[in-house]
């Protein structure tokens, strides 16, 4: 800092020390001009011999010293005039007027349209407002149509499940009514299957037995047939004609056997009942034949 400010007073310092000398230069010029050479002596001067200056010691020239700078005043500036405000002319009237028109205009214009936004914007609130509504109440009636429909679909269970219990209850009594009824037919026909076959024993007993004696009668002794037997199977229709006679089981003697079957059909027509469900009970009729006891040995 302290060579900084060396350096900013060497300048200063200079000019000075110029502006002193200059002066004193001045003054040196305006002594030798006023200086006046017709009053120095110069009488013991031999004026035929050369001519002599004689120097007068003056002293050491005085060192200059530096002559402040001479402040200068400042002038201030002068004053502007004030302006002669002239008024304005019939064209700048009608600019200015027009400007302000121009200028009412479009301040109109942006109020309306400001109001126009202003209105735009309201009507798209409320209409936003009417939509929300209009959701809302939407929602609320389609939540209300579901809750409805559940009910509805839960009614509609619960009906279903009840009837489907009165069906399974009603089905399950028409099967026990049809098992009951099964169960008394099952026993009606037992019952009559029982008697039928108690009759049809007493038919097939009674006519049996006088089968058996017709065919012993029309019956032809053979020889050594004492104690012989066999099985036969035979088929009678309506009238008591044979169909066909078969021996099942034979006796051992084939004489014995043709012997017999011959005296079926010889004994034909056979006594048979009337009736042809009783005459179902006897085909086929089998019955053992037996060798009369007082056949030839």
């Amino acid at each position: 800092m302290i060579m900084a400010g060396r350096t900013r007073e060497a300048p200063g310092r200079t000019r000075a020390v110029v502006y002193a000398l200059l002066v004193h230069l001045a003054v040196i010029a305006f002594l030798v001009v006023s200086f006046r050479w017709s009053e120095l002596d110069t009488s013991y001067v031999v004026k035929t011999g050369p001519h002599v200056i004689h120097a007068f010691m003056v002293g050491p020239r005085p060192v200059p010293r530096p002559t402040p700078p001479i402040p200068q005043p400042r002038v201030a500036p002068p004053a502007p005039r004030p302006a002669v405000r002239k008024g304005p002319s019939k064209t700048q009237l009608a600019r200015q007027k027009a400007l302000q028109k121009a200028h009412a205009k479009a301040q109109a214009l942006a109020r309306a349209k400001a109001e126009a936004l202003a209105q735009a914007k309201a009507q798209a609130k409320a209409q936003a407002l009417a939509r929300a509504k209009a959701q809302a109440q939407a929602l609320a009636r389609a939540r209300a149509e579901q809750a409805a429909r559940a009910a509805a679909r839960k009614r509609l269970q619960a009906q279903e499940q009840a009837a489907a219990a009165r069906a399974r209850a009603k089905l399950q009594r028409e099967v026990a009514q049809a098992a009951a009824r099964a169960r008394q037919r099952a026993a009606a026909r037992a019952a009559a299957a029982r008697a039928a076959a108690a009759a049809a024993r007493g038919v097939v007993s009674r006519y049996k037995a006088l089968i058996e004696a017709r065919v012993s009668a029309a019956w032809v002794a053979v020889p050594q047939s004492k104690g012989l037997h066999c099985i036969v199977r035979v088929r009678l229709i309506a009238g008591g004609q044979v169909v066909s006679a078969r021996i099942v089981q034979s006796s051992g003697n084939s004489v014995f056997d043709r012997s017999v079957i011959a005296a079926i059909y010889n004994a034909a027509p056979l006594p048979v009942p009337h009736s042809a469900t009783k005459l179902q009970y006897l085909n086929p009729l089998t019955f053992v034949f037996t060798a009369p006891k007082g056949s030839s040995p």
